[in-house]
């Protein structure tokens, strides 16, 4: 790296941007002192520059440009390697930038307090990351950072929690545009939940969808659906069909089932069979999750089944886990039996694969598996309608 970085093309861009780095600048000034660093420079950053014309560059925007090429190092290792010793940040050194950073860590630090969020574990990494990267001069910050810390106080914050309730996007901010991507407001929440959860600042939109949805947040209240019949819900609810639905949409006790193939839920509306029917459609989105989320917390009893697969297994450890139900036709012999019935009807069924996970609701089912099929619940099809009949 030090061989690529340390030409003599960009020895006037180092030693700007090692100032920079060191007084916490958000810019920087340069000015190519030859064609050569001129050109050199200009491929570095992606515009043209012209020899002895000045222009700025953003610091963030120069660190974000050395991470996507050759060596995917950021600004600061790039300076270490050249200059053979690490940027010690330093806030007593002389600049004339210091009053606008003290300016600017005053606006945050103010706005966290105000919010009970100054104690968070990422607050002061956070007011440092949008000091250095996030393009906001103080004069105006203070605007966005308060939209911004009155999202974050709503999100699913603490590493490694999972949402139980997801809010669409635009539910979320007082302007319906400010969260959307490139918006100023939406640059800090991100900056923050990336630090809370221990992620990198996402760079591409599937990046940021995770990152929202770790925070309990949906990209929009309508795209994700979950199919249900026997509920007081459209067939294809939405995540504002929820927000519109009873908080209890069963009586305490109501056996709710839930199945993973779209089939079940089609033979049981054929069979005019009105019980309450939860279909996973071969995920757990997040709406999926919300509505199982409240029909276990309105006291219904979930009973699970899925294919005897690793897909299948993983939905049910998920759906049990979210719900504490209880497996539906999920066990050894329930297994067997849907080998048999394949046998018997000359079916033929996809290999299983050699690692189907775990079934820790009845660990037996792991040894039984060796039999290695996969079988789906079109196969068990007359058996689940029996039960919801």
């Amino acid at each position: 790296m030090r061989e690529v970085y340390g030409r003599p093309e960009y020895e006037v861009l180092w030693r700007q941007a090692r100032k920079a780095v060191a007084r916490g600048q958000v810019k920087l000034g340069y000015k190519a002192p030859n064609p050569a660093a001129a050109a050199a420079v200009s491929d570095l950053i992606g515009r043209q520059l012209t020899a002895l014309v000045g222009t700025t560059i953003v610091v963030a925007d120069l660190d974000e440009r050395l991470r996507t090429g050759e060596f995917h190092c950021g600004l600061g290792e790039v300076l270490a390697a050249v200059h053979g010793e690490p940027v010690v940040f330093s806030p007593e050194q002389p600049s004339v930038d210091a009053s606008r950073r003290e300016w600017s860590d005053k606006i945050l630090t103010e706005a966290l307090t105000a919010a009970g969020l100054q104690s968070a574990p990422w607050a002061s990494l956070w007011i440092d990351h949008v000091r250095r990267y996030a393009k906001l001069p103080p004069e105006q910050l203070a605007e966005p950072a308060a939209q911004a810390i009155a999202i974050l106080s709503r999100l699913t914050l603490t590493p490694g929690a999972i949402p139980t309730e997801w809010i669409a996007r635009t539910d979320l901010a007082a302007d319906p545009r400010a969260l959307d991507r490139g918006q100023k407001v939406a640059g800090l929440v991100l900056r923050a939940a990336a630090l809370a959860h221990g992620f990198e600042f996402p760079k591409t939109a599937d990046d940021e969808r995770v990152l929202w949805e770790r925070c309990g947040i949906a990209l929009d209240g309508l795209s994700a659906t979950v199919l249900s019949v026997g509920l007081p819900l459209p067939r294809h609810a939405d995540l504002r069909d929820l927000g519109g639905a009873p908080r209890d949409l069963v009586a305490p006790g109501t056996v709710v089932w839930v199945c993973q193939n779209p089939r079940l839920v089609e033979a049981a509306i054929d069979a005019g069979l009105t019980k309450p029917l939860v279909c996973l459609s071969g995920g757990l989105n997040t709406v999926t999750r919300q509505l199982l989320s409240r029909l276990a917390a309105s006291g219904a009893v979930i009973h699970c089944h899925a294919d005897f697969d690793r897909t299948g297994l993983l939905l049910t450890r998920h759906v049990l886990a979210v719900t504490d139900g209880v497996p539906w036709r999920m066990g050894a012999d329930d297994y067997r039996e849907g080998l048999d019935l394949a046998r018997a009807e000359n079916v033929d069924l996809p290999p299983l694969g050699p690692d189907p996970g775990a079934a820790p609701w009845e660990p037996v089912l792991t040894e039984a598996l060796r039999a290695g099929w996969a079988v789906d619940e079109e196969v068990v099809l007359p058996l689940l309608l029996a039960d919801l009949s």
